[in-house]
């Protein structure tokens, strides 16, 4: 009897194990959520994503959104604009809180552009450098 406790409570102990996100992965998808943002013209939502512009002036984090719209707005004539975001990969530092998410963004123009995304974790949550 004790045998197939024992059994049990180690099967459950690897699917608990099994069934808990890693760092990369919370990571990745949060850089990934990031830039669905960015494709869906949520530019204030994407600079809130960021890591320190809670506390940043009003007029500075205007400034930000603006810049975005400019970058989106350029995507838009050079390649038909972003159309999908996916995760190819990401790279986690545990000791300093920080991870490298490497996305494609997949253009209209049928162009691909991977690009690295730099992930810091601040308060449990996985915001861009």
């Amino acid at each position: 009897m004790m045998r197939k406790l024992l059994i049990v409570f180690c099967a459950m102990m690897m699917m608990a194990a099994c069934s808990r996100e890693h760092p990369e992965e919370k990571a990745a998808q949060a850089a990934k959520e990031c830039y669905e943002l960015l494709l869906q013209g949520k530019y204030d939502d994407f600079i809130a994503h960021k890591a320190n512009t809670d506390s940043l002036p009003a007029s500075f984090r205007e400034e930000l959104v603006a810049n975005i719209k400019m970058f989106a707005h350029q995507m838009q004539q050079e390649h038909q604009g972003m159309k999908e975001v996916r995760i190819v990969n990401c790279t986690a530092d545990t000791a300093r809180h920080s991870a490298n998410a490497f996305l494609m963004i997949c253009f209209g123009d049928s162009t691909i552009e991977e690009t690295v995304v730099q992930m810091v974790e601040y308060q449990g949550r996985w915001l861009m450098k």
